[in-house]
Order: C-alpha cells, then structure tokens, then sequence
C-alpha cells in the first residue's frame, strides 16, 4: 500500500476515536443529589430522576419524597432531592397510631405534625435525630379539665395522660371505696369532667321496742268482770344493724345485716274471772230503779281511782273511766261503748251496780274509800 494512503487512513482512525470520546464527555451530567438533607455532586449518563436514584443505590419506599418525581427527565446541572421517611409509632394523650414523617428530628417531626402548642409533654428530647428505622414518640398535650372533688368544683389545665395521672398531679388520695365517675387508666381529654366520689360505709344498731303480749288465764273463784293484772307487761328491745352507705354526705344506701332481741319482753299475766255473779236485789220502789248505796263516798273513790277524771284511761290501755272499768265489766253492768266515753253520771250509775253485785273488792286499792 503506498505510504501517503497509510497516513490517510490512520488519521481517519483518530479521528473516529477522539470524536466518539468528546461526545461521551459531552453526554455526561453533573448532578446535586440531597439525601435527607445531605448534598454531594455525582455525574452520570442517566436520563431521569428514578436512573439518577437506581445507580446510587436508593430505592425510594411509598412515604418518601422525591424531587422532581421520578419519572422526569435530568440535565446537567440539576438537583435531584430524596427525603426518606421515618415511620413514628405516635401516642398522644393516650391514643396510639402510626404516622410517616421525612422529619431528621423531633423537633421538625412535630413541626410536621402540627404540634407546635408550648408545654408539650414528650417522650424524647426535642434534638433527638430520628433514626430511619423510626421511633416510638409520646406526646402529652395540656388540657382543661373539670375536677369535681371534697365539696370544690374546679378547672385544671395539665398534661397528665389518664384519669390516674391527673389525681396524683392534685395530690388527691382515694379511699378504698371511694369511686370515680372514669376509669383510672382512661386518657384524659380536652373539657373532660373528672368527679371524684367520697363513699363512707358504717355499720349503724338502731333500737326498737317490741310489744309484749298480755296472757289471760281464766278464774274460777273470781265473779265475771273481776279481772286482776297478777304481772305488769314489760317491752322488749330488738337491735337491728344497718350497714350505711354515704356518698358525699347524703346517705344513699341502707342494707339489713343483722336482727337480735336486746331484752326480751315480759308477757303481762291477767287473772280474769269467770265465776257467774249472783242476781241482783230488786230496786227499791222510791229509787226509781237506780242501785241503793247511799251514804257511800263515790266522790273519793273515783278520785283514788282516777283522780275524778271521767275519762281518764290507764298506762296500759285496760282500765278506763272514773272508776278504771275494764271494758268486759263494763259490759256485764250494763255499760255499751268506751266506759271513758261515757257521762259521770253513767259511770256512776254503773259502779254502784257493780258495788250492789260484787262489793268494794271490785277496787281493791281504793275501795275502802266508799266509806271514809
């Protein structure tokens, strides 16, 4: 081959060479890629965002930001952004959920969020970085709450997390049946009303009377009427525990626990005659057919007997009237109704029949005052 065309086609071999070698040069980009907030420059022949990312070795996950998306297209001299996010395992005021933050620290993570109130309560320092692997962050936000206790009505603003939290804040005690109208592990909300309840449970005795009985035994020897109390009737007591219930000092509650016999009754013993009266005498003509028994002094007994008190009746009931009749006497003179409801007269009337049948031993207290 003759030598001038050996140089000619070598030169055409170099120059292949070194053009092909100034447009790959030319074709290649120099880039700013930001890394949660990282810069460094990287070149490459990529041709969009999601190439630029590929031969870095970042895969962007769902929560992350990229900037500009993906699928755009690069030039030389752009920026490509990727801001990883931070899965935050988020408690606040006692309500857990989880949130994605692209956040490098507390801090920014609740600027993110919207927490940006003072007096926050938190669980990590506001400088703390947030690892990429996420966290678990408890915010406690200050809150009014309506504290009802001991007799006071009060707003509180605090950040206590539960019902517990807020009653060792105020430094309030529960007793072991004092009650509350929340559970003491129930998180503490905004305008919430807490009440506290001071139970009181006391066992209390109370003391009734219990009636006696009155025990007849019939008499044989005795004329009908003739009744004798041989022993005095006596109540009983009968003790009854209450178990009490008091919540705020009203009494709400009563409960039976217990019923004895403190002192028994005593029966009164009542001798009553049966034995049939003899007839009585006939009346006097001139007496218009009222008793004779003139010259005794009926005014004293009714006074021994009663004090001269027509209707004046006995402690225990029994014996009633000026001459203290008891009712089944009463009758067998004659007499109807209450003997203390009757005239004196009447009653008069009737003693004297019962002195014509049976005697002053109708009275055996007082009797001897019909003749003084």
């Amino acid at each position: 081959m003759p030598r001038p065309l050996k140089f000619s086609l070598f030169a055409l071999v170099l120059l292949g060479l070194v053009g092909g070698s100034v447009a790959f040069y030319v074709a290649q980009k120099s880039l700013t890629l930001t890394v949660d907030g990282r810069a460094q420059e990287v070149r490459t022949y990529a041709d969009t965002v999601a190439e630029v990312l590929e031969e870095e070795g970042l895969e962007p996950q769902a929560h992350d930001v990229v900037l500009p998306e993906p699928g755009a297209s690069v030039a030389d001299g752009d920026t490509v952004v990727l801001n990883r996010a931070r899965p935050l395992q988020l408690t606040v005021d006692g309500r857990t959920s989880e949130v994605y933050v692209t956040a490098l620290s507390v801090d920014e993570a609740l600027d993110q969020l919207g927490y940006r109130a003072d007096g926050l309560v938190l669980s990590a320092s506001r400088s703390e970085r947030l690892p990429l692997r996420g966290m678990a962050l408890e915010i406690t936000t200050p809150k009014d709450v309506t504290l009802v206790a001991d007799g006071q009505q009060r707003v509180v603003t605090t950040t206590a997390a539960t019902v517990g939290d807020l009653l060792g804040e105020q430094g309030l005690t529960l007793g072991p049946a004092d009650r509350l109208n929340m559970y003491p592990t129930q998180p503490l909300l905004p305008m919430m009303r807490l009440q506290v309840f001071r139970v009181q449970i006391t066992e209390v005795v109370e003391t009734t009377p219990i009636p006696y009985r009155t025990v007849e035994t019939a008499n044989p020897q005795a004329l009908e009427g003739n009744d004798t109390v041989t022993q005095e009737g006596v109540e009983g007591q009968q003790a009854t525990t209450w178990r009490v219930t008091v919540v705020d000092g009203v009494e709400t509650g009563r409960e039976q626990v217990a019923t004895t016999v403190a002192v028994a009754p005593v029966d009164e013993l009542v001798s009553v005659g049966t034995k049939a009266p003899p007839p009585p005498p006939a009346p006097a003509a001139s007496s218009g057919n009222r008793p004779s028994a003139d010259g005794l002094n009926w005014a004293a007994l009714a006074a021994c007997e009663s004090g001269g008190r027509p209707n004046a009746v006995s402690s225990t009931g029994r014996y009633r009237g000026m001459y203290q009749f008891s009712q089944s006497t009463w009758n067998s003179v004659g007499g109807s109704g209450d003997p203390a409801a009757a005239s004196a007269d009447e009653q008069t009337y009737r003693a004297q029949l019962l002195y014509q049948r049976s005697g002053a031993g109708q009275w055996p207290h007082c009797g001897s005052r019909l003749f003084g």
